[in-house]
């Protein structure tokens, strides 16, 4: 059985009303291995930008199957890694997730990188 989100998924800045994700437009997946830069880094754009130093283990994250499930998200340029970051569109608060590189790309959001309203 899968799970998705009952809430509306939202931006954590205080402040920024922005909408991330509407209900039922993502499925709860664990993904343990899955390590994201600590918030407020900087990360240098360009063709490809340097995967950051600094990072934490995440768990528990909402995937899409694609960036237009997303109401609201942006995405960085594609790391050495060939990952992408997402951050928040309008206050561009980051990374709020990853998008993978690989053969099975997946659009992930992190669960504790996050706030719901109804």
């Amino acid at each position: 059985m899968e799970t998705t989100n009952t809430l509306t998924v939202k931006c954590p800045r205080l402040g920024c009303p922005s909408t991330l994700l509407r209900p039922h437009a993502a499925q709860l997946v664990s993904r343990p291995l899955i390590m994201l830069p600590e918030f407020g880094q900087t990360f240098e754009r360009g063709p490809s930008m340097e995967a950051p130093e600094t990072k934490n283990k995440e768990e528990w994250f909402w995937r899409v199957a694609q960036v237009m499930d997303f109401e609201n998200i942006g995405v960085s340029h594609t790391a050495t890694d060939g990952s992408k970051y997402l951050s928040c569109a309008d206050c561009d608060i980051a990374p709020l997730g990853i998008q993978t590189a690989g053969d099975s790309v997946e659009l992930l959001i992190a669960n504790s990188r996050i706030s719901y309203s109804k």
